[in-house]
């Protein structure tokens, strides 16, 4: 079974599963019904579905996921490339926290990169623009700590009075020269411990900065010394177990080790550490700047050791959806998917069947999942890294929708467009791969024989050439950006409608005011 198919089973559980309204949505609904669906084989060889929602969602849609991080990492990717060639160093950090099948998913997420700060009644507290305050995580705390990021100058009052000027300091990060990193947050679910939430880190080393990560601009770069790699990861050993343990003393990890021949090396498994230097920072500028025309290249080892360690460290860093658990022993969320698939459509006996639990367990686990997840990033770059590495680009929704709705730009070479209500009998009895089979096939007659024998029409499959599907294309994404236009210019309207209510409700209580204020005066 190919990771397509797979993931394909996978959104179609997710659709019955989950309780968010986009995720039931994804690859279901239609986008534009008066335009249907198309089919169609595109000039690179494989079938794009066109004109169908998607939820974008990186943590739960196995499909907008797959599509998010290749995306993702290939912008990661690119930038660590540019740091290396530049002369910069690299970090993969990975991060994790002591866990059992009896911690809350959701507790241990806000401990180690923050979450709603609540009130005693367990309410969201609200700043003064009424938006929900957050608490910082162990992750927050670990960039803010004065020891990493230095102090700047102060003025301070003595005892009598008189005030003096507090020199700056420099914090670990100037030895290391850090620049900036990516976060990327992973889950998985063991068997024995439940769920393993776990930050996967590359960090931009070697840089001399001139003013802070966020604003400043990268003069040179360097090589960070031993002594100063080890002072950074000594330091954020045990800050980062001292972080989890005043969020909760169950989440504190080791900082040592005595298992014999532990991947740890006796360091503890709450910090890993790992280094990776350009091995050849000329040759590797070389290749970036002049393998841009298109054409073949030779290129020397030491940047074929450049690219797999930068691709190795972004997909590590970034590509949770193609990784899988240890046999029955752990699993990846959509494993979760993949097991109910397994059992409740394909009819597969509990021991055939991906994973481990039954199918009331697995929803109640996916149902903590969505729930501890929803709402957050999956991968966030620190202020002014893009910039420091000549990236345009940001971290928000509509920029992974970008990388989920790329593959239907590719020009196309013929295939079917289907109306909405064929579009609801295909979906319904979960035909979607037998319309693209037969699109790639371009075997395009048989995608009517698939629509009349779901009791369909013949007549709501309309086969179509390139220059019909473009045309249809065209359409459809103007009546859908109309549409998201207008959606903006309504969200527009109420939002100064709602301002007037408030200014008009901030008026009214000045005017009680001043009524009390002359009342009093007049007593």
């Amino acid at each position: 079974m190919t990771p397509a198919v797979r993931r394909y089973q996978g959104r179609k559980v997710l659709n019955r599963v989950s309780g968010i309204d986009a995720c039931g949505g994804c690859g279901r609904r239609v986008l534009d019904p008066d335009t249907g669906v198309i089919y169609a084989k595109s000039t690179r060889g494989y079938v794009v579905t066109i004109g169908l929602v998607r939820c974008g969602r990186i943590w739960f849609c196995p499909e907008c996921s797959s599509a998010i991080r290749r995306g993702r990492t290939e912008e990661i990717k690119t930038g660590a490339l540019r740091h290396l060639a530049a002369g910069g160093t690299l970090a993969v950090v990975v991060l994790t926290a002591r866990h059992n099948r009896t911690t809350d998913l959701g507790d241990l997420v806000s401990a180690i990169w923050g979450g709603p700060l609540l009130g005693d009644s367990g309410a969201p507290v609200l700043d003064r623009s009424g938006k929900p305050r957050r608490a910082p995580g162990a992750y927050q705390r670990m960039l803010t700590a004065p020891a990493f990021y230095g102090r700047p100058e102060a003025r301070r009052t003595r005892k009598d009075g008189s005030t003096y000027a507090r020199p700056a300091e420099d914090g670990i990060r100037h030895r290391i020269g850090y620049v900036g990193m990516v976060r990327a947050a992973e889950v998985t679910r063991s068997q024995e411990n439940g769920y393993h939430p776990h930050l996967n880190l590359l960090v931009f080393l070697g840089g001399t900065l001139s003013g802070t990560p966020a604003k400043g601009i990268v003069t040179a770069h360097f090589e960070p010394s031993a002594n100063s790699l080890t002072e950074w990861e000594d330091w954020l050993r045990g800050m980062w177990a001292g972080a989890l343990k005043r969020a909760d003393p169950a989440f504190e990890p080791s900082t040592d080790c005595n298992k014999r021949d532990c991947k740890c090396g006796g360091k503890g498994h709450g910090v890993m550490v790992h280094i990776v230097r350009s091995a050849d920072d000329e040759a590797l500028i070389e290749y970036l700047t002049k393998n841009q025309d298109g054409k073949p290249r030779s290129r020397p080892d030491s940047v074929d050791q450049d690219l797999a360690a930068a691709t190795g460290a972004a997909m590590e860093t970034t590509r949770a959806d193609t990784k899988t658990g240890r046999g029955r022993a752990s699993m990846t969320p959509f494993q979760l998917l993949y097991r109910l698939w397994d059992i409740e459509v394909a009819g597969l006996g509990s021991d055939a069947a991906e994973g481990y639990g039954t199918p009331a367990q697995l929803r109640a686990w996916w149902a903590q999942y969505e729930d501890a997840l929803s709402g957050r990033r999956a991968i966030e770059w620190t202020r002014g890294l893009r910039r420091h590495v000549d990236l345009d680009g940001d971290d928000d929704e509509e920029t992974d929708l970008q990388y989920v709705y790329e593959a239907e730009a590719a020009p196309l070479e013929g295939g079917v467009i289907l109306t909405a209500d064929a579009v609801r009998l295909v979906v319904g009895a979960d035909a979607e791969l037998d319309i693209e089979d037969v699109v790639l096939a371009e075997a395009y007659d048989s995608a009517v024989d698939i629509v009349t024998g779901l009791d369909g029409r013949a007549s709501h499959v309309r086969i179509a050439t390139a220059e019909e599907l473009a045309q249809t294309q065209e359409s459809l994404f103007a009546r859908v950006q109309a549409r998201a236009e207008e959606s903006k210019r309504q969200l527009r309207i109420a939002q100064w409608e709602a301002d007037q209510a408030e200014a008009d409700r901030y008026r009214r209580h000045l005017v009680g005011l001043l009524a009390q204020l002359a009342a009093t005066k007049q007593q």
